[in-house]
Order: C-alpha cells, then sequence, then structure tokens
C-alpha cells in the first residue's frame, strides 16, 4: 500500500516537472522577444531597401511607366494635401469650442470659487473675533478666578488653628496601647 502511494507520489513529480519544462519551452523569455524583434525590423529594412532599389532599376528601365507612377504620386500628395487641410481646419474648429467653454463656463466657475473663498475668510475672520476671542478671554478669566478662589481656601486652610482633639500625632500608633 504505502509503496503505491510512493510510486503514485514519484508518479505525479515527474509529471509536474514535465509539465513545468514544457510551459518553459512554450513561454518566450524577454531576450528571446527582444531578439525576435530585432531581427524583425532588421528584416523589414531590407526588404523595403530592395524594393526601393527594385523600383529604382524599373524606372529607369521603363520611361513610360515612370511617368504613370509620377502622375499617380502627384495625385496622391495632392488628396493628402487636401486631407491634411481638412484635418487642420477640423482642429481650428476644436480648437476655438474649447476657448468659448473655457471664456463662458470656466471663467464665472472660476470667479464662484474666488468668491466663496472670500466669503470663508471673511466668516473665519468674524468668529474668530466675536466668538472665539470672547470665549477664550472668559474661560482665562474662569481659570484664574478659580485658582484664586482654590489658593484663598488653602490659605485659610492653614492659618485656621487646629484643636487638639482634630490634631494628629505625629508618630501616628500612640493611640494603640502596647500589650493589648
Amino acid at each position: 500500500m504505502e509503496n503505491e502511494a510512493s510510486q503514485t507520489h514519484q508518479v505525479q513529480t515527474v509529471e509536474t516537472q514535465a509539465t513545468k519544462v514544457a510551459t518553459a519551452e512554450v513561454a518566450p523569455t524577454a531576450e528571446q522577444v527582444s531578439k525576435r524583434t530585432q531581427i524583425m525590423i532588421i528584416g523589414g529594412a531590407v526588404l523595403f531597401l530592395a524594393l526601393l532599389v527594385a523600383a529604382i532599376v524599373l524606372m529607369a528601365m521603363n520611361e513610360e511607366a515612370t511617368q504613370v507612377i509620377r502622375d499617380i504620386a502627384i495625385v496622391f500628395v495632392a488628396v493628402e494635401t487636401f486631407l491634411i487641410g481638412l484635418a487642420i481646419l477640423l482642429l481650428i474648429f476644436q480648437i476655438q469650442t474649447l476657448i468659448q467653454v473655457l471664456r463662458d463656463e470656466v471663467q464665472p466657475l472660476l470667479r464662484s470659487v474666488n468668491d466663496t473663498a472670500s466669503t470663508v475668510r471673511g466668516t473665519t475672520a468674524f468668529v474668530s473675533q466675536n466668538v472665539v476671542s470672547p470665549f477664550i478671554k472668559a474661560a482665562g478669566f474662569t481659570a484664574a478666578m478659580q485658582r484664586v478662589t482654590s489658593d484663598l481656601i488653602h490659605i485659610v486652610g492653614a492659618a485656621r488653628p487646629r484643636s487638639k482633639s482634630s490634631q494628629k500625632p505625629r508618630g501616628g500608633n500612640e493611640d494603640v496601647q502596647p500589650g493589648k
């Protein structure tokens, strides 16, 4: 029984290790991805240069095709320039709309916030002068009166002579009789 459990555990361990190895082989590392990217970029550049050289050679050999390609390129550049002009007009319109929104909505909002901040400053100053300062003065006066009253009570209590029955002996245990 223990032998079968041990063998099952060993088989599971081997399967787990095999899965890890398979996963490691499937998932490329960052270094491999970087190398692949570099190879693709270099391959694309070489292909582009080869096509460019082939186009130049073919154009040099056939002048009529070159004139047709030139005319097509001119039309393509004209259409592209027209589209860029439209995009610039659209951008100018959007900037104008943004400026209008800033002027009509944001400026009044900023003024309102500034007015609110000024009101808060004024309210704070008013409350400080008319509520907090008098309260602090009253609390200070009350504390001073309590201290004076407390000191007077202690002075009067210390100055009053004590009767002999109310005085306790300094030894502390003289009331206790020895032997009893």
